[in-house]
């Protein structure tokens, strides 16, 4: 638990994401439509705030000017607002068993201060 969770969300989440946009920016790059490529950069500092007053894990994630509370459990947004494509990568990546576990480790921490997290995914590119 700790610093080593918080490094292996980093890197699921960054693998997750150059995947998910790989053969589409491949292919705009083939048919010259640059402005379809999608910038990776906006998921720079994505935030998460874990609950501690439930027994279902609930994160608030943010990503630039959009926030969204996700139910780990159920994989699902039950609240806020995010682009559709957002919210379908943030819960495609919650719904893997092992992502899943990182997010429970990470919820157990005992200090208030470090309920608040912020993932750096594609900061050191």
């Amino acid at each position: 638990m700790g610093r080593a969770d918080i490094i292996k969300a980093e890197e699921s989440l960054k693998d997750f994401l150059l995947n998910e946009y790989r053969v589409e920016n491949e292919r705009a790059k083939l048919l010259g439509k640059y402005n379809d490529i999608v910038d990776t950069n906006k998921y720079r500092r994505l935030t998460i705030a874990f609950n501690d007053e439930s027994e279902t894990l609930y994160i608030l994630v943010q990503i630039a000017a959009y926030s969204a509370i996700f139910d780990v459990n159920e994989g699902k947004k039950i609240e806020g607002g995010m682009p559709v494509e957002d919210t379908r990568l943030i819960e495609s990546w919650i719904s893997m068993k092992n992502n899943k576990d990182i997010l429970k480790n990470l919820s157990k921490r005992r200090n208030y201060s470090e309920k608040y997290i912020e993932l750096r995914p594609f900061d050191n590119d």
